[in-house]
Parts: C-alpha cells; sequence; structure tokens
C-alpha cells in the first residue's frame, strides 16, 4: 500500500497515511478534495518539488523449514521468554528433550545460536511473542 508523509520546513510530519491505492491518492490531490483517512483540517499543502507516486511490491517471504508439532510449541515458547526448563514443566516433558528440540530447530534453521533462531522463526511468522500460551 502508498503512504503519504508531509513534512514541513523544519522537517517535522504535518500529515502520514496509508491508503489502498496510488489511484485514490492521484484522485484526492487532484480533486482537492479531504486527504483519504484525515479527518481533521488540514494545512494547504504547496508541492515544492518533485511528487513520486510508487507501488510498494510484495515481497514474499521464503518458506520456513518443516517443523513437527512439538518444535513448533517449543519454538512458541522461546518466543515467549520461557526458559527450556519452564517450557518442559509445561509441555510435560524433560528439559534435556526441550533442549534436544532447540538443537534440532536450530540446525533446521541453519542458526548458530537461539537469538539467530529466533530472528529467522519471527521474520517468517512462525511464532507470536505476543502470544503467552503453549499448546502441545
Amino acid at each position: 500500500m502508498p503512504s503519504i508523509v508531509v513534512y514541513n520546513d523544519e522537517g517535522d510530519i504535518l500529515y502520514q497515511n496509508i491508503v489502498s491505492g496510488v489511484r485514490e491518492l492521484v484522485k484526492a490531490i487532484h480533486d482537492g478534495a479531504t486527504l483519504p483517512g484525515y479527518s481533521e483540517s488540514t494545512t494547504s499543502v504547496r508541492i515544492n518539488g518533485m511528487l513520486i507516486l510508487a507501488e510498494q511490491i510484495p515481497v514474499s517471504k521464503p518458506p520456513g523449514p518443516k517443523l513437527t508439532a512439538k518444535q513448533c510449541t517449543v519454538l512458541q515458547g522461546l518466543a515467549s521468554s520461557f526458559t527450556p526448563g519452564q517450557i518442559a514443566i509445561k509441555m510435560g516433558i524433560s528439559e534435556p528433550t526441550i533442549r534436544m528440540h532447540i538443537s534440532a530447530l536450530k540446525k533446521k534453521f541453519n542458526a548458530d545460536s537461539r537469538d539467530q533462531l529466533m530472528a529467522m522463526a519471527g521474520y517468517l511468522g512462525l511464532c507470536d511473542p505476543y502470544q503467552n500460551k503453549l499448546s502441545d
């Protein structure tokens, strides 16, 4: 989705919004209508220079590695900041087993550290740090 940002001479943002498409934005500018999604009265905007409108090209994420259900649960536990011991208690299995799952996950993601593992898993959307529940 395109966005519009209007700055004043001091570099402060006067207006910022994301619109559903470039056509909507061009029509609003051409017709002198209220800028989409902005209900307050805006100061008059004079274009001093160049106006560039471009659609953002969606970037597809690479597919993640195949994970078992338990590996997904361990990954979610790590994303929720649980320790391996806490994950083990919540899943009802031993801590060494959790550590084995973490090692297997690091191999599958080709990660050298737990931080790298979590960064890659988060980028791929395989875990949610705001979900504090573990499901087995």
